[in-house]
């Protein structure tokens, strides 16, 4: 108590003998509260994919189990539609029967176009007395019987199409049943499981992107000015010998409160700005959620 004392009598002379001491003292504390490296701490984050199918279907395999590590392109999961694979059959049939059609349509054309003349040659020998009556109505029969059979035939051309169409339909329906690894990655969670239905737009599995790791932070919103988009800042880890170089990508354009769980008493009701950090680990030492310390540097 007595040295308590002591010291606050030592203040009041101070001030009293040395006012000009004062605003150079709370200078030179302003400038080392703000240090020229800030160290805060972050969390090793992975972007997640949900796999999901375009069409509805009961789950037949799943190839991959959680934790299992995909390439791109390598199949996940199999779905299947009772059906399916007797209607694709049956609209490729009705394509081929419609393009066999199309091929009859140049054959009717010059067969009516052969029949027409012959009837107009016809009709001059006619009116000549050169051919008799029945016979020109025998021709006048056989160009109204090739003109029916082009008109007939006519619509072969649009029924292809529409058969072709309904043929790619039908398989890009079952392509969606087959779901692949979009990117590489790491099987994170299994939604489903085999014999399961599966809805439109349903994930089936989650698949967490490793190739593109970044750290999340939280800057205070005093050191906000000193940070610029494309700085680079080590990255610290337990049980890592050395450090990792990452660069700034995303500042978070709106104030937050600071994650309780993270500073102290007096520091939750401050304003903090979350912040992205990218950075390239080959090796793969950095996995999902490994606790890691940024050490910033500022800029003046």
């Amino acid at each position: 108590m007595r040295d308590v004392r002591k010291k606050r009598i030592y203040d009041f002379s101070l001030r009293i003998l040395h006012p000009t001491i004062l605003p150079y003292a709370f200078a030179v504390a302003a400038c080392q509260s703000i240090p020229d490296t800030l160290q805060i701490a972050g969390t090793v984050e992975i972007r997640e994919l949900r796999i999901a199918s375009l069409t509805t279907g009961r789950v037949a395999r799943l190839l991959k189990d959680e934790g299992d590590t995909v390439r791109r392109g390598d199949t996940i999961a199999i779905l299947e539609q009772p059906g399916l694979v007797a209607q694709l059959e049956q609209r490729r049939a009705q394509a081929q029967a419609a393009q066999r059609r199309t091929a009859e349509v140049l054959a009717a054309v010059a067969d009516s176009t052969r029949a027409a003349n012959d009837l107009a040659r016809a009709a001059r020998l006619r009116d000549q007395g050169i051919m008799s009556p029945q016979q020109y109505d025998n021709l006048a029969a056989v160009a109204a019987a090739a003109a029916a059979r082009l008109q007939a035939v006519r619509a072969a051309p649009s029924e292809s199409r529409a058969a072709a169409a309904g043929v790619a339909v039908t398989e890009a329906i079952q392509d969606e049943l087959v779901l692949t690894a979009p990117v590489d990655g790491i099987v994170l969670t299994r939604f489903l499981g085999a014999g399961e239905a599966a809805g439109i737009g349903a994930p089936i599995v989650s698949l967490g992107v490793t190739g593109e790791p970044w750290v999340r932070a939280y800057v205070g919103e005093r050191f906000l000015a000193r940070l610029h988009l494309g700085q680079t800042m080590a990255i610290h880890a337990d049980g890592i010998r050395g450090t990792i170089d990452g660069r700034l990508i995303e500042i978070a354009p709106r104030a937050e409160f600071t994650p309780r769980a993270a500073l102290t008493e007096r520091e939750r009701a401050d304003l903090v700005f979350a912040i992205k950090v990218r950075f390239d680990d080959p090796a793969g030492r950095l996995k999902a959620g490994l606790p890691v310390t940024l050490e910033v540097p500022l800029a003046p």
